[in-house]
């Protein structure tokens, strides 16, 4: 991640002229492929600052305003000649994955030699899905939004990472789901701000011994601070614990937004019999 205490730096210029010199802690995002990573910006609103060639100025100045992004300095080839740069590539990014993945690896990391299986449930715009790949897994993201998995595409494609993306309604197409889970024998289920609680029935008979299970959704106080207020989208408090109590549960916590919602750290393995 970069430093939080200045306003991010977004590169928009070619990868070439990135790798040769760039601002300490500048994130890349060429500006022929803003259209598809605006998700991978901070929200609309932010101060940022602006690295860009000289001849893409003005519309990159008029696409950020559009979206209420505050610029709170433009850099230029002639500015940047006088800087200290960084060279080669790097991986800063202006988002976050889920606190399980970007403060637990430990539970994460793939044995040396090893490229495991990890389904992305629900999987958005794959934030989780790009950390997981990162950390060498081989990604099946699996959402019922196409645009959300061509999103994750885009990501990949940007991260040089190679992830599967299935179409898929989990609610609506379980037998596909554990046609799938019992085809690929995946090794970790990411499930994250999603519930649909007849996938802990599908976990538990269908999923191969000593695949973990890594849960992060709101827990029934966050109807207090706002949505979701839907029962059906809300855990209860022990929920997890009681459901999975035959499996090894390696980590149970609650984190809080800064709205102060109550999300689930949930982790599980499944023991052998």
């Amino acid at each position: 991640m970069t430093d939080n205490l200045a306003p991010p730096i977004i590169d928009l210029r070619s990868y070439k002229d990135y790798v040769r010199g760039h601002l300490p802690g500048a994130v890349h995002i060429p500006f022929e492929q803003l259209p598809d990573l605006w998700h991978e910006l901070p929200p609309k609103g932010s101060s940022i600052q602006l690295c860009v060639a000289a001849d893409k100025r003005a519309t990159a100045e008029e696409l950020f305003h559009q979206r209420d992004f505050i610029i709170t300095q433009l850099h230029d080839e002639s500015q940047l000649a006088q800087a200290p740069l960084n060279t080669g590539d790097n991986k800063n990014r202006l988002w976050k994955g889920n606190p399980l993945l970007e403060q637990h690896t430990e539970f994460f990391t793939p044995a040396p030699d090893t490229t495991p299986v990890a389904v992305d449930i629900g999987c958005g715009s794959g934030r989780d899905s790009i950390l997981l790949g990162m950390l060498g897994y081989r990604v099946i993201a699996i959402d019922v939004f196409d645009g959300a998995l061509a999103r994750v595409a885009h990501s990949a494609h940007r991260w040089q990472l190679k992830i599967e993306t299935v179409e898929m309604n989990c609610r609506q197409q379980p037998d596909a789901l554990i046609e799938l889970l019992e085809q690929r024998q995946p090794q970790l289920v990411m499930q994250s701000r999603f519930l649909h609680r007849p996938l802990f029935d599908t976990y538990q008979k269908h999923l191969p011994v000593g695949c973990k299970v890594a849960i992060h959704t709101f827990l029934e106080g966050a109807a207090e601070y706002g949505n979701p207020k839907n029962p059906d989208f809300l855990l209860k408090n022990k929920e997890l614990a009681e459901r999975f109590a035959d499996w090894s549960v390696l980590f149970n916590q609650v984190h809080r937004l800064d709205d102060g919602r109550p999300l689930s750290l949930f982790i599980a393995q499944k023991p052998k019999h």
